[in-house]
């Protein structure tokens, strides 16, 4: 797939929170590629090939890459954790700047159904979530999350435009949304979506130091979160 945006700095941007993850870039003259990759692929690593793949055929050259576009979460800890280290692997070698975007304004932008107010429900563990409160404020997504319960969902959907939740989404959850005829739309996004937000942002002045790039994780990781239990004495 590809398409052509204004000319803008060289981009990557790595979408890889979710079990299908994306690869976007975009070259000097605007043209875009994407390219799926299966982010837990155990048996072999498809982000790097992919990445070799789409900067051949936009012929973009790894070290003249100017801006690193990523999405930091909430979603999968292997998948964050493998975009957050490349994304300053590129960064520090080409010199790139980086503009870092929560899952949530991603999926909100990528669905096209307006400025909202939207909540986005993620990393549902039990009757608890990741809730995010998404609103497109003088042209530009403002999000605001905290870990959430459905008691607290029910105090704050008046308002809501629509909510954005996959199938993990609490029964009792649902329920509540669907009383009070709120659309519930599915969490999807790709790496286009993000880079076209990313370049935005970029344009602006919103970048970081690669330094301080970190993924956003709602909890302690349950591969942590195991390890503190079997070895108390040894963090």
């Amino acid at each position: 797939m590809s398409s052509k945006l204004s000319t803008n700095p060289t981009t990557i941007s790595l979408e890889l929170s979710q079990r299908l993850g994306s690869v976007a870039m975009m070259n000097a003259s605007g043209e875009t590629k994407v390219e799926l990759v299966h982010v837990n692929n155990k048996e072999v690593d498809e982000v790097l090939p992919t990445i070799d793949t789409v900067s051949k055929k936009l012929e973009i050259v790894p070290q003249n890459i100017e801006l690193v576009v990523v999405s930091i979460g909430p979603g999968g800890f292997t998948g964050l954790r493998t975009s957050t280290a490349i994304s300053k692997m590129i960064a520090l070698a080409s010199g790139a700047k980086i503009v870092p975007v929560e899952s949530a304004i991603s999926i909100v932008d990528q669905s096209n159904v307006g400025d909202g107010p939207f909540f986005v429900i993620s990393s549902v563990k039990d009757d608890s979530f990741w809730l995010s409160l998404v609103t497109k404020i003088d042209g530009e997504w403002v999000c605001k999350s905290k870990n959430a319960s459905t008691q607290s969902l029910a105090e704050n959907i008046g308002d809501i435009h629509a909510v954005f939740a996959d199938e993990y989404l609490p029964e009792e959850t649902k329920i509540l949304i669907e009383k009070h005829s709120v659309p519930i739309l599915p969490n999807k996004t790709d790496a286009l979506t993000l880079l076209k937000i990313g370049v935005g942002l970029y344009k602006k002045g919103k970048t970081i130091d690669p330094t301080v790039l970190l993924p956003m994780y709602p909890r302690v990781p349950e591969a942590v979160r195991v390890w503190k239990t079997r070895h108390p004495n040894n963090p």
